[in-house]
């Protein structure tokens, strides 16, 4: 487990040592084989995709131990998690299902049966059922029938560039099945464990790996079975090396290191295992050697002369035994005393019987296996295999046997133990019945007497509880407040400095002092120092935590400083490329005939609209003045009539589509194309120049007005600077009444449509109505002009409708509009005080 700086995990590495790939072919009683295969039969709800039709107690390589099913175990449930599990480490789903498919592979090859032919040939035992196994392998190994079934029942040899196909016979069909399926399950372990630690080790670097760093070995523990064969030595071999670096790392170390510091200690007796150790693993002279020579010596050696060649060669050895040494022991009573030899363990005594011990040790898979698999066509299970590339007739060199195998494993976890410093977790069986109420006193006490748990215990109480080197024990205990200020000059911690320390606290009783170390003998003393420890840490947290909080601080200032001046820089930037990009969208719009009206700005960002409206507004300034200058001077007073026209007859589409458009006269009954009597009509306004003082005349026109009888009468409109008067025509267009005071209009009414109609608002409330005698539209001029003369007025308004309102004689009445059905202009009273306008169809 790999950790940061802060102890937080970041990755870890897997490591395997001494798979029991025994137990996937054979269980002792009451065992069962891993948990994966019992898993997938409980757990998958669709088996028949991997051709599992038949219960978990049929299938052999899994029923042996008489206990597929365990009360405290949901392999259903297991089995969900462990899918969940693939799916977070990464496992793609080909990757899962071919995970199962070897697991199921696996259970087929336990049932796959043998025919035998003629003693020395054999052959697959087919079904024509859908259970037939040998289709169902081929099917999940994605590999032909014919050559898995040629790759059991015989077998490739290939010397000297010739190849050689020998048959097999039942008991060599049977033992490279069992090979198989144990090289199967190994390589599906070993694909497993590295992908996992891909995963596991993103995020780790070099660094990490060196340091912070805690590693957890959990490793099967004795065993002593009825029958104990290879498997069983190989396992508490281990144990006992185990045990050996524990008398190493924690007994013997532990008396060699009070020595070394000159310390006065009482020495304990304990026995040191590595003559068992020796009597397994030695080179030379080892159980494991001469096992590795008999299965390397031409011609037939059997397992009776293998226990022969050990008897001849550890006589003498006074932890090993066999019938052949002590006949007489009552230990060879009921058991098979030709077949059988006895070690010492430091557990206790274990005979173990030789049978099998040759084949288990050769543990070889052909090569033609791992051709079959590497040719599979599922290229995760062929990628398990790289071997199998190799040429049918290349000579393979001859393979470590397993029992070289597991001792190479073995010597290179202890010296990787070695280099660490373990702690230990001694589990202790209380009962030999898996019983979570029983309470087996002999037992456990055989247990803590083989473990050394009791030699380690006098070990610890004779010595000390605790050391340490001088200069880290005064540097973690000269925080103390009672010597933090007083404790020594400047300058390297030394022996007299932890002195000081112990004496001030009077502890000196309860230490010694070694060459190198500080030993202290009880716990209470460590209690002790530990407390006035945590006492001086609160003085040295509050320091720590003013000058923390201080930084901190600054460096919070520091940073809100930067990024106001960041937020400056950026603002200007982002406001000079915005005006930027402006500048180069206008660049030559002075030219163009619409003066850049068509350019679409840029979308301001956020903090820019208000500046953005007010360039908009400078920009539409501009382009109005530009487009004034365009208009020739004489014209420019006229324009800006139909400008303050338009802001007020914004709701009326005939202004926008023709009356804008055409000239705007003012004076239309000077015209003789429009009055015929424009000399009399000339003469009457000079009249009432001279009567009334006005200036000029505004705009005039030929027009019916509603009297207040709701009458028609024909007048002259003329509007003034001053005045708006009614003339008669018929009369030499006299004055009908006094004119009306521009201050005196309040508002104007017009429709929404085409009519020439015009309600004149007055304060006394008898307004003025009349419908324009013309064809061109001049309502929006009248209004243009009477906005101009009421501009400094601020409750003159426009109002545009489809029906207008009128005060007439204090009387208020709605004029509708009707088209159609007569020949002339004419007002006509309704009901409800409604008046209707009729219109020709031509108006």
């Amino acid at each position: 487990l790999h950790f940061d700086y802060k102890f937080d995990p970041i990755g870890g590495k897997i490591q395997h040592y001494l798979l029991e790939k025994s137990r996937v072919v054979k269980q002792q009683p009451g065992e069962r084989n891993f948990h994966s295969f019992y898993h997938l039969l409980y757990g998958e709800n669709d088996l028949q995709e991997y051709g599992l039709n038949l219960r978990a107690e049929d299938y052999h390589y899994i029923n042996q131990g008489n206990c597929c099913r365990v009360a405290k175990i949901d392999d259903k449930r297991d089995y969900q998690q462990l899918k969940q599990a693939f799916k977070i480490v990464g496992f793609t789903p080909d990757e899962i299902s071919t995970i199962w498919k070897i697991v199921a592979v696996i259970l087929h090859l336990g049932n796959l049966k043998f025919t035998d032919v003629d003693g020395e040939h054999c052959s697959i035992t087919r079904s024509n059922d859908k259970n037939d196994q040998l289709t169902w392998i081929s099917k999940l190994l994605s590999c032909e029938e014919e050559n898995i079934s040629s790759t059991l029942t015989s077998r490739v040899v290939a010397a000297r560039n010739e190849v050689i196909q020998a048959r097999q016979n039942i008991t060599r069909a049977h033992y490279g099945r069992d090979a198989l399926s144990k090289a199967l399950y190994e390589r599906l372990f070993e694909w497993l464990i590295k992908y996992i630690n891909k995963t596991l080790s993103k995020g780790t670097n070099d660094a990490s790996q060196s340091s912070l760093v805690i590693g957890v070995l959990d490793i099967y523990g004795f065993e002593i079975f009825q029958n104990n064969s290879f498997e069983q030595l190989c396992i508490n071999y281990c144990n006992e090396k185990l045990q050996q670096l524990f008398i190493e790392l924690v007994l013997k170390q532990e008396q060699e290191e009070y020595e070394r510091e000159n310390i006065t200690w009482q020495h304990v007796d304990y026995f040191n295992n590595k003559v068992i150790c020796d009597l397994i693993e030695q080179s030379r002279t080892g159980i494991l050697a001469y096992l590795d020579e008999a299965c390397q010596t031409v011609g037939t050696v059997t397992d009776e002369m293998f226990l022969d060649s050990i008897n001849k060669a550890l006589k003498t050895h006074k932890h090993y035994s066999s019938w052949a040494l002590a006949p007489g022991d009552k230990l060879w009573k009921n058991v098979n005393n030709n077949k059988s030899f006895l070690i010492r363990h430091y557990a206790g005594d274990v005979i173990y019987s030789v049978d099998g011990f040759l084949d288990k040790n050769r543990d070889t898979l052909f090569d033609d296996f791992k051709r079959l698999l590497y040719y599979s066509r599922n290229p995760i299970i062929s990628s398990m295999w790289p071997e199998g590339e190799k040429s049918i007739t290349s000579v393979t060199r001859r393979p470590l046997t397993a029992g070289t195998l597991f001792r190479n494993s073995m010597i290179s976890l202890s010296n990787l133990l070695s280099s660490k410093q373990p702690f230990y977790v001694r589990c202790i069986k209380p009962n030999d019945e898996k019983s979570p109420t029983l309470f087996d006193q002999t037992r456990v006490e055989h247990q803590i007497a083989y473990l050394g748990l009791l030699e380690n215990v006098r070990v610890r109480r004779a010595g000390f509880c605790h050391r340490a080197p001088y200069d880290r024990f005064v540097q973690r205990y000269k925080i103390i407040d009672c010597i933090r200020s007083r404790l020594y000059p400047r300058g390297a911690p030394t022996r007299e400095n932890a002195a000081y320390i112990c004496q001030e606290l009077h502890l000196n009783n309860d230490v010694a002092y070694g060459t190198t170390k500080l030993f202290i003998k009880q716990p209470i003393s460590l209690f002790q120092l530990e407390k006035k420890r945590t006492e001086g840490l609160q003085f040295i947290v509050t320091i720590l935590q003013k000058y923390t909080r201080s930084w901190h601080q600054y460096r919070l200032f520091r940073r809100e400083i930067s990024a106001i001046k960041i937020q400056n820089v950026y603002r200007k930037y982002r406001a000079r490329s915005y005006i930027s990009k402006l500048n180069e969208l206008f660049r030559n719009v002075a030219s163009t005939d619409d003066l850049g009206k068509n350019i679409r700005w840029p979308a301001p960002k956020p903090g820019f609209v208000p500046m953005n409206n007010l360039l908009k507004q400078m920009y539409q300034r501009w382009r109005a003045f530009k487009v004034i200058q365009r208009i020739p001077a004489d014209q420019r007073a006229t324009f800006e009539l139909k400008l303050l026209a338009g802001d007020y007859l914004k709701e009326r589409p005939s202004f926008l589509e023709s009356s804008i458009r055409q000239e705007w006269k003012g004076d239309y009954l000077l015209l003789p194309e429009e009055n015929a009597h424009s000399i009399e009509y000339r003469k009457s306004i000079s009249e009432l120049r001279g009567k009334d003082g006005f200036n000029h005349v505004l705009f005039s026109t030929l027009a019916i007005k509603l009297n207040s009888r709701i009458k028609m009468d024909e007048r002259a409109i003329v509007l003034t600077d001053k005045y708006l008067y009614k003339l008669d025509p018929r009369k030499n267009f006299h004055v009908k009444k006094t004119g009306i005071s521009i201050n005196d209009i309040t508002g104007l009414s017009v429709t929404s449509g085409k009519e020439q109609l015009i309600v004149v608002h007055l304060v006394s409330n008898n307004d003025l109505v009349f419908y324009m005698h013309t064809k061109l539209d001049r309502v929006g001029e009248f209004v243009g002009l009477i906005a101009k003369l009421k501009r400094k007025s601020s409750n003159f308004t426009v109002d545009v409708q489809r029906y207008v309102s009128a005060q007439i004689d204090k009387h208020n009445h709605i004029i509708n509009i009707i088209s159609g059905g007569v020949d002339k202009v004419e007002f006509r009273k309704g009901s409800n005080k409604n008046i209707s306008l009729l219109l020709p169809n031509s108006d």
